[in-house]
């Protein structure tokens, strides 16, 4: 059975505290009805982190599932500390031309994880900024979209 991947988008200041259950409760229903085992995520902001978080616990759980953290260049806060490598079963730079400009290559790194991945989870609840254009990366795509958002987003 072909193991599929998952990746994520949403808003930097996304409060963790509201969704973290219905983000939980999404993941295990990928884990167990869609034979989701990897979760890539990004390092840009409090979904991110809500995430990564969700999918650490849930490890307890579900042990075959991976967590990769996918950016767009290595940095020095991530070779020098090693929180990043506990947190992660891996870290992945994305492949992206090398002649991208420092200012879009996280925007670069979403469209790669979008081009690569089965589903999205979101949290998108305006239409501007960098989660609400790999959203609309992702419709493009054609993959599953999973807004965690009750609000309706126009793409």
């Amino acid at each position: 059975m072909i193991k599929k991947k998952c990746c994520f988008a949403g808003h930097k200041d996304t409060s963790c505290g509201s969704i973290k259950q219905k983000l939980q409760d999404t993941l295990i229903k990928l884990i167990e009805n869609e034979n989701v085992q990897y979760f890539w995520i990004g390092n840009y902001g409090a979904f991110d982190k809500c995430a990564a978080t969700v999918i650490k616990s849930l490890k307890k759980e579900y042990p075959d599932i991976k967590s990769e953290l996918i950016i767009p260049y290595l940095t020095k806060d991530i070779i020098n500390n090693g929180d990043y490598y506990k947190n992660y079963d891996s870290i992945l730079i994305a492949e992206i031309p090398p002649n991208t400009p420092q200012k879009f290559r996280i925007s670069k790194a979403n469209e790669y994880m979008v081009k690569k991945c089965d589903y999205i989870v979101c949290y998108v609840d305006h239409t501007y900024g960098g989660a609400y254009q790999t959203l609309k990366s992702a419709q493009k795509k054609n993959i599953k979209i999973i807004n965690l958002c009750d609000k309706e987003i126009k793409l």
